[in-house]
């Protein structure tokens, strides 16, 4: 994500970019409160939170650019008056649930800190502190109930020989991640940091991620190591090719609505794959408007396309749970 990327996506957010039909202008974090339609998008906190980040150096310049500061200020201070004020349009009519409105209080709590510290220039570790600790906070207990299921699942020597090998896997150090984001110019989701700062992959073949509307339909994926991941970027996304290059406007019209038009996206970073075969999950760094960054795609080979899987990791993780609990069995 760029600077001017990044301005873009937190004026909608703050409804204040001049393209009022911006799909985030209306979904975007103050969109989606007025109206209300009874969910707050998690995907809108963390969109902001990786703007914020990428603005980090501009935010700590002696000159700041006004309309960028108008627009914080603005999302801040309509969101607490909306969805925190008791005579609030949402409080006031009922529409938010207490717990509701401790996530929002919680939302603008890690929002307006993280502000505060860059305009501060006191550093991107401490201004981003709470924030990583609240997605911990919802990756971890997933990463541990994947953990919790992964033994009863197994009933062949060879994939328990990849278990075992699975449990001795380390994280990757926070420099390492620093490292990889360096060399590709680009932002990691934090829950996905999060979670490979735990396991650096899983290890070839040993499949943990069975993303899918039911377990029936799920197809199994191991996690790629980063250093996987840095290999497999030299022959697979590293170019930019259009749909329109392989496909008719009839074809091209099935794509999911989330996804820009590509076939093969330098922005997309394959880190899952199925043992055997031409299957991927990747991060999606460039979305369509009406997708989230960080978002979770799929790359089906035979025939080539693309698909929309998650609006994040960690929904990615809770539905392959939900999947691999209903299975009686891993398989290679």
């Amino acid at each position: 994500m760029n600077n001017e990327d990044a301005q873009l996506l937190l004026k909608c957010h703050a409804f204040t970019h001049n393209r009022i039909e911006h799909w985030k202008m209306e979904n975007g974090f103050l969109g989606s409160l007025r109206p209300f339609r009874g969910e707050l998008r998690e995907g809108n906190l963390h969109e902001v939170m990786a703007a914020l980040r990428a603005l980090s150096d501009e935010l700590g310049r002696d000159q700041l650019n006004r309309e960028l500061i108008s627009s914080l200020w603005g999302l801040y201070h309509l969101a607490r008056a909306w969805a925190l004020e008791p005579e609030g349009m949402l409080r006031s009519n009922g529409l938010l649930s207490k717990a509701q409105i401790e996530t929002m209080e919680t939302w603008l709590n890690l929002i307006s800190y993280a502000v505060m510290i860059l305009l501060e220039n006191g550093g991107e570790e401490e201004a981003f502190h709470g924030y990583r600790e609240y997605v911990r906070s919802r990756v971890l207990p997933l990463k541990k109930e994947l953990e919790a299921l992964l033994p009863g699942k197994i009933q062949d020597e060879e994939i328990l020989g990849l278990y075992d090998q699975y449990r001795d896997h380390g994280g990757a150090a926070p420099s390492r991640l620093d490292e990889f984001e360096k060399k590709f110019g680009i932002l990691l989701p934090e829950d996905f940091r999060a979670f490979y700062e735990q396991k650096d992959g899983s290890g070839y073949a040993f499949h943990i991620l069975y993303p899918g509307e039911d377990a029936e339909e799920a197809a199994p994926f191991y996690l790629m190591s980063l250093a996987e991941m840095e290999d497999v970027k030299r022959y697979f996304c590293e170019r930019d090719e259009l749909l329109e290059e392989y496909y008719s406007p009839e074809e091209i019209a099935k794509l999911d609505r989330e996804l820009k038009p590509y076939l093969f996206h330098r922005q997309w970073y394959p880190f899952a794959s199925m043992a055997g075969g031409s299957l991927y999950l990747m991060l999606d760094l460039d979305p369509s408007d009406e997708g989230t960054y960080g978002q979770i795609i799929s790359y089906i080979h035979d025939p080539d396309f693309v698909y929309y899987t998650a609006d994040s990791f960690t929904s990615l993780l809770r539905e392959s749970n939900r999947n691999l609990a209903q299975l009686e069995e891993i398989e290679y």
